[in-house]
């Protein structure tokens, strides 16, 4: 690591780091603001997406720069150097300690060429490992000490950070609860920190292809989201003043089919004509009760049960929703798998490639726990993205598990809240 180069591209923070900054008119030879987003798998490009276009959108995009990195499973030992373990407990891989905190380091060396850093913010999203294993007594000091790592590597005296605390699906683990106290601590007891709240995004489908009523991860736009209230925060801590587009910072989650006003299926047919499926597309949720007009029952079935919407014209595809009714007195379970395909004629059908379109149960035992304990009549709104994908036809391809599948609505595009 060539910190030399490092420190002559961070030379005018020393000079500008304690200057409000009010506007993305800031002209870009004052010096640019670096950004380190890091962390766990919940870090994900999809954050570090929407965060780089908040930033871009608020202080200009020639006046920032944004080193990213995220690795699953990583407790903060592999980004601090020196972390030492709880009491009684030992540090199995010590060689392993600060590997990619390196990493990211030379990210950020890529990342500062081409003139001065006026600031320094870390982004931090992590701390679902170190619930995991029983860590969490010594995370505070240790995140302490990575900010001091970052200070001394940088060479400089201050950096803002903000942290993402994980969310209620780690109280089942040995530190869970622990570990959100410290990370929202950590944001509300320094004046150069912040944290974000994550409770409410993590229903849903996840990137991978999971499906959970609550997960460890989240579901894109619960991403999308997230990126948006860590760059309200780093702006923030930036200059407390700022002003802020409330357009660039709307936030867009729909995780409950209450929050839909209207969406662009309503009142569209389906191919072949003649398939009895107009309750689908009426823009009627029913109610919980799964005998009541409006729900469709799919029986189980060997084969994949296939649905095409004809929306009358091509048009853009940001999302496609299912909404289902999971209840053991129903006997109704959550589809083994959907896979989503558009085409612009109806003929010629492509399946969108990415992981988190296709949904099933990723292990077998959240299944065994849902029919052991038994499940109350629940109402899901399972959302993929379609990121933009044009399209007439929607084909929905819908895989029984071997309990009927309850839909009353299939959403395109949502819009309302």
């Amino acid at each position: 690591m060539r910190r030399g180069f490092i420190r002559n591209q961070l030379l005018a923070i020393v000079l500008l780091c304690c200057t409000p900054l009010a506007s993305a008119d800031i002209e870009p030879d004052a010096g640019r603001h670096l950004f380190m987003l890091s962390g766990q798998s919940n870090m994900t490009p999809m954050l570090a997406k929407s965060f780089r276009r908040c930033m871009a959108e608020t202080l200009g995009r020639a006046n920032i720069v944004v080193a990213h990195t995220g690795h699953p499973g990583q407790p903060i030992k592999r980004w601090y150097k020196d972390w030492r373990p709880p009491a009684g407990m030992t540090d199995d891989k010590p060689e392993s300690n600060g590997k990619l905190y390196d990493a990211l380091m030379r990210g950020v060396e890529r990342a500062v060429k081409g003139g001065p850093i006026a600031t320094v913010t870390f982004i931090w999203m992590q701390g679902e490992a170190d619930a995991d294993r029983g860590w969490g007594s010594v995370y505070a000091d240790s995140f302490m000490g990575l900010l001091e790592q970052l200070k001394r590597d940088l060479e400089v005296d201050r950096i803002n950070f903000v942290a993402g605390r994980i969310n209620e699906f780690w109280l089942e683990k040995q530190d869970g609860e622990l570990m959100r106290q410290v990370l929202q601590s950590l944001g509300e007891d320094h004046a150069n920190g912040d944290w974000v709240d994550t409770d409410d995004l993590n229903r849903g489908v996840n990137p991978w292809g999971g499906y959970s009523f609550e997960d460890g991860h989240y579901p894109p736009s619960g991403y999308v989201v997230m990126g948006q209230r860590f760059a309200k925060a780093a702006c923030r801590l930036i200059d407390p003043d700022i002003a802020l587009d409330p357009a660039v910072y709307e936030e867009v989650f729909f995780d409950a089919s209450g929050q839909i006003k209207t969406h662009a299926a309503i009142g569209k047919a389906f191919k072949p004509a003649g398939k009895a499926y107009s309750a689908l597309t009426d823009g009627r949720f029913a109610p919980l009760d799964h005998n009541a007009e409006g729900w469709v029952a799919f029986a189980p079935c060997d084969e994949p049960i296939e649905l095409v919407i004809d929306l009358g014209q091509v048009m853009s595809i940001d999302s496609i929703a299912v909404h289902t009714l999971l209840s053991s007195g129903a006997g109704a379970e959550f589809p083994n798998k959907f896979v989503y395909s558009v085409s612009t004629d109806g003929r010629g059908y492509q399946v969108n490639g990415r992981r988190h379109n296709t949904i099933h149960f990723y292990s077998r035992k959240i299944l065994a726990k849902m029919r052991r304990e038994g499940i109350a009549p629940t109402p899901v709104l399972l959302i993929t993205e379609q990121n933009g994908t044009k399209a007439r036809y929607i084909k929905i391809e819908i895989q029984t598990g071997d309990q009927q599948v309850l839909i009353d609505e299939i959403v395109v595009n949502p819009s309302g809240r």
